[in-house]
């Protein structure tokens, strides 16, 4: 599966919720861009809180890196700086599931991070977070499920 072109296929609003590290309860927003003649998407993805914060925001480039290999650029509220996500081998029915990892995920001398997205069977959006701080194991720390909005212009 060609993820870039499917998740340009899929519409350009998703929301629902999920959770984040802390336990809490986030609505979530991930919002669709094709760029430059379907060559690579922006993913600009929120989550809000109950009490209307922002827990986290995201703008995320995902194209194919100069290997041709599937890369994530994510910035992030959280981080100052960009790290380059690289994709992992496709898993889950279908092989709708793609995770993108910075670091490698037993060095436990720095921070590392995995970015998965999951294309469900009903046309939903899975959007995980899982990271390992410097001495820790990587473990889940966020996830939402979005469903496609339609939205008028």
């Amino acid at each position: 599966m060609n993820l870039v072109k499917r998740l340009m296929s899929l519409g350009q609003v998703f929301r629902g919720e999920g959770f984040n590290h802390e336990q809490e309860e986030f609505a979530a927003e991930m919002r669709i861009e094709t760029l430059v003649n379907g060559s690579a998407v922006l993913l600009r993805y929120k989550a809000t809180l109950l009490d209307g914060s922002v827990a986290h925001e995201e703008c995320t480039l995902l194209g194919a890196g100069p290997d041709g290999n599937l890369c994530l650029w994510p910035v992030m509220s959280e981080l100052p700086t960009v790290l380059p996500h690289m994709h992992q081998a496709a898993t889950g029915a279908g092989a709708g599931r793609f995770t993108f990892a910075s670091g490698l995920r037993g060095d436990l001398s720095c921070f590392r991070e995995e970015i998965t997205i999951e294309l469900g069977e009903d046309g939903s959006l899975t959007y995980s977070h899982a990271w390992g701080m410097p001495g820790d194991a990587i473990a889940p720390r966020s996830s939402a499920r979005m469903l496609p909005v339609n939205v008028c212009a």
